[in-house]
């Protein structure tokens, strides 16, 4: 049960030189203790905690009226919501009592808050998710670091310590918080301007928007005072859909075929395209973080990661090449350790998604040059096996509902939006060549 009463704070560095003390409202619950100060610093002899009488100072009847109410009107307000305030922290306790009654505005600052959010989704494992948010944050702290006219181009490893295995604002980054009712829509709309003008990518922009929004949304959902603030609803955050530039089934012979050094990492990273290529296209993580007792009776079980859970099942039968793949990873690995040599054995669940992203990079700078040496002048990058995939499939003709489902989609309308030109474009071809058609006489 919480309790609270007057009391005085005498740590020794909040008493004055002529040995005064602030006064203070001290609450009580689940074990812990909460100051809420009164603004009023008072000797010893000043204050009566029997009748709760001020003395001895300027407004004395004043502040003693002021005390009493607080005190009676908190005491109300705690009984009444009894209930309820027995599953609270006593932070969120104390936080309700200054605004309710001591007027006092909450300090809900984006880093602070994003801290929480953080914390919360890597208990839940999503460290993707996590990574991601945090991302569009550093972003932020870049903005913020411009618009003071400080260095905005040097990389930010991380904005958060760890402490009591929660997150912390590092100390050199709080001057650059801010409140979020401070974050309007000319602010937003000027941070939109700003990743524009920075990131390469136009979807970028949108991408980080819609993170804030995550955190500034589960915000309103926390604290009552925020429920109505939401100045990014009004700011387009939609993604540009990116050109696909499939491989052809020549492309796939040339690289097949070319002559490489094995044990190379540009051979590793052949083996690799090969292998994501002959299952559905296959995206990198998950071919990644294949373990040894997913490949089976000449199968490879998995989940699919999507970025913010555990996706549809896959039993993918492996094909002669990818059998020859797999075969030159087999080594006798334990059950629980990974296919492919290519993320270290001893990272951390809550590193996997950032050594991944190492990975793809290099994954993707040996595909240039693969492409290169190939004489194929689109771009290969860990996403082009999944275009490739869909695109030969759609060419041979393969039904499209048979298709979606090979891609993971929750519908045919989800293909037909990702793929829709290209689906448009051949059955357009299919029926202008049946109608035009010239007949022989």
């Amino acid at each position: 049960m919480a309790t609270i009463k007057i009391s005085f704070d005498k740590r020794a560095d909040h008493t004055t030189k002529d040995k005064k003390f602030p006064l203070v409202l001290r609450i009580g619950h689940a074990r812990k203790t909460r100051d809420i100060p009164f603004n009023l610093h008072l000797k010893e002899n000043q204050y009566d905690f029997t009748t709760g009488k001020v003395t001895g100072i300027l407004n004395a009847v004043r502040h003693t009226k002021r005390i009493r109410k607080i005190y009676s009107d908190v005491d109300l307000w705690m009984d009444e919501h009894a209930s309820e305030i027995k599953y609270w922290e006593i932070k969120k306790l104390k936080s309700e009592i200054e605004e309710i009654f001591f007027k006092k505005s909450p300090a809900r600052s984006i880093l602070s808050h994003g801290a929480v959010y953080l914390n919360r989704l890597r208990l839940e494992e999503r460290f993707s998710t996590a990574s991601s948010y945090e991302d569009a944050l550093k972003a932020l702290i870049k903005f913020r670091k411009n618009l003071k006219g400080q260095d905005d181009t040097a990389p930010i490893k991380t904005l958060y310590r760890t402490e009591d295995k929660k997150l912390k604002v590092l100390e050199d980054l709080k001057e650059l918080d801010m409140e979020i009712k401070a974050m309007d829509y000319a602010f937003l709309k000027d941070f939109k301007a700003y990743m524009s003008n920075r990131y390469k990518s136009r979807n970028t922009p949108a991408i980080h928007l819609r993170s804030l929004q995550a955190i500034m949304n589960d915000a309103g959902k926390t604290y009552s005072d925020l429920r109505d603030h939401k100045p990014l609803s009004s700011i387009k955050k939609q993604s540009h859909e990116n050109a696909p530039e499939p491989l052809s089934l020549e492309d796939i012979m040339a690289i097949r075929n070319l002559e490489l050094k094995p044990q190379t990492p540009i051979w590793h990273t052949r083996n690799y395209l090969l292998f994501m290529f002959n299952n559905m296209g296959m995206n990198h993580y998950d071919m990644a973080t294949i373990k040894r007792y997913q490949f089976e009776d000449n199968r490879i079980k998995y989940y699919r990661k999507k970025t913010h859970y555990e996706g549809d099942y896959f039993s993918v039968l492996q094909n002669e090449e990818a059998l020859r793949i797999i075969g030159f990873y087999l080594n006798g690995q334990e059950p629980k350790e990974y296919l492919f040599p290519i993320i270290p054995a001893d990272t951390t669940p809550d590193r996997l998604h950032k050594v991944n992203n190492g990975k793809v990079k290099i994954f993707n700078k040996y595909a240039k040059r693969i492409a290169d040496l190939a004489d194929i002048e689109k771009k290969i990058t860990t996403y082009t096996l999944r275009d490739t995939w869909t695109n030969i499939g759609l060419d041979m003709g393969i039904d499209i509902r048979k298709i979606s489902s090979g891609l993971g989609h929750s519908s045919v309308q989800v293909t037909e939006k990702h793929y829709g030109k290209s689906v448009s474009e051949k059955i357009l071809d299919e029926i202008n060549a049946k109608i035009t058609k010239v007949q022989s006489p």
